[in-house]
């Protein structure tokens, strides 16, 4: 089956050259990397992290710091798959010791990185499975563990139609860290041994900020926008609801200014394009101008920190099927949170905010704007519903001491790094 598996992806690379020489030209910076073929120096005995990209960046972050003093002699690497998360893992080189791209899931490609990194562990955040990958490690005898697994709805059915491969994939990995009990339910109903998994909670509850100060010019321009909705992350049919909803808010509240942080960047134009052509004066983050209704955010790593100045905040990819985006961040400023319809990626975080009042959900695009207005209206509500999003983030901390412990008592034990039989 893995064969079949590699010669289907180098069939799918091959169809895809043509894109990425056309049209990906931002990704032509990384096939080195891909590719196997790293400008790092010769590496020994590292840790290796993995992190698709943004959130996941973010949501390990907490456990490199804590993993440095931990293991003061281990060499700490990070890779990415997406641009925008290797901007923000760059940002981390006072904790990571090199950043790079995460290879194809080739033999080739792999061999070269593996060989130039020397990994003792390899850490992926979340259910990134390749398959080249745990093989070779399984061969060089590399322990591999997730962290923060989880199986959305969609990827189950998907999973089940190769059900009996992938629980001999899952023998590849040392332990299966899953966010929840849920969770790991599914990956031991996908073929995965219970003995390899272990619930340690979802690391983005410990979210934290480190040495990363909202920029001064930024700071001060927000402050004095008093009256702050925030809409994050939105997705692609998302903005259009929120442009719309924000044209009715300010024929009552005229003092209102909204911040659109749209969830990829390259988007930022046309958003930006939207916005002005329903009258508003509308300016990206990087040409703040203070006579703008709007401002559209178009950098990458600065939105949780903006949160500090919202008075309600709606995260987006919610009102369109795209599974939600994270409402942890806003959540530790005690800000009111709200969601549409659409939380299937986060499903036990948006339940368990729900069930303690600390989010509102609405049905769809057109209860946006009454639901804004009403959590503006009543500073009661507004309040309660912070003090509840709080609460709940602080009640499910902990993740990653969890995390921490068994690579403490499991992984690097004296002189045993590995065994094969956890």
């Amino acid at each position: 089956m893995i064969r079949i598996y590699t010669l289907a992806l180098r069939l799918g690379l091959i169809v895809l050259s043509p894109y990425f020489l056309l049209r990906g030209r931002r990704y032509w910076p990384t096939l080195k990397d891909r590719f196997g073929k790293l400008t790092l120096p010769q590496l020994h005995g590292s840790i290796w992290l993995h992190a698709v990209s943004v959130g996941e960046v973010r949501a390990i972050e907490p456990l490199i710091a804590k993993l440095r003093p931990e293991f003061p002699g281990k060499i700490i690497v990070l890779s990415t798959t997406t641009p925008t998360g290797q901007q923000l893992a760059h940002r981390l080189k006072g904790l990571v010791d090199e950043t790079f791209y995460f290879p194809f899931d080739l033999p080739a490609p792999l061999r070269r990185t593996l060989d130039r990194i020397e990994p003792e562990l390899i850490i992926i955040a979340e259910t990134e499975i390749w398959p080249n990958l745990l093989e070779q490690c399984a061969e060089r005898k590399i322990p591999v563990m997730m962290i923060n697994g989880r199986i959305s709805d969609k990827s189950l059915s998907r999973y089940r139609l190769v059900q009996r491969w992938l629980g001999r994939l899952f023998d590849g990995y040392t332990v299966l860290g899953m966010q929840s009990a849920l969770e790991g339910r599914r990956i031991e109903s996908l073929g995965a041994n219970p003995n390899k998994i272990r619930i340690f909670g979802n690391l983005k509850f410990d979210i934290r900020f480190f040495d990363r100060a909202m920029e001064v010019g930024l700071s001060r321009f927000l402050r004095r926008w008093n009256l702050l909705w925030i809409a994050a992350s939105t997705m692609p049919g998302e903005d259009e609801f929120v442009l719309d909803a924000f044209l009715k808010l300010r024929q009552v509240r005229p003092e209102l200014k909204l911040l659109l942080a749209p969830r990829h960047p390259e988007r930022v134009g046309g958003v930006l394009d939207l916005a002005q052509a329903r009258g508003f004066k509308a300016s990206r983050r990087t040409a703040l101008n203070a006579d703008a209704d709007i401002m559209i955010l178009d950098t990458v790593g600065e939105l949780a920190a903006t949160f500090e100045y919202a008075s309600v905040v709606f995260v987006g990819g919610s009102l369109v099927p795209s599974g939600g985006h994270n409402i942890l961040e806003p959540a530790r400023y005690s800000k009111p949170i709200l969601f549409g319809p659409h939380m299937e990626n986060f499903r036990d975080i948006a339940r368990l905010f729900l069930d303690a009042k600390g989010a509102l959900q609405i049905p769809n695009a057109s209860a946006l704007a009454p639901m804004v207005d009403c959590i503006l209206s009543d500073s009661a509500i507004a309040d309660s519903l912070g003090r509840n999003a709080h609460r709940v983030l602080e009640a499910n901390a902990g993740a990653t001491d969890r995390v921490l412990d068994f690579i403490r008592t499991n992984i690097f034990t004296g002189t045993a790094v590995y065994d094969r039989r956890l």
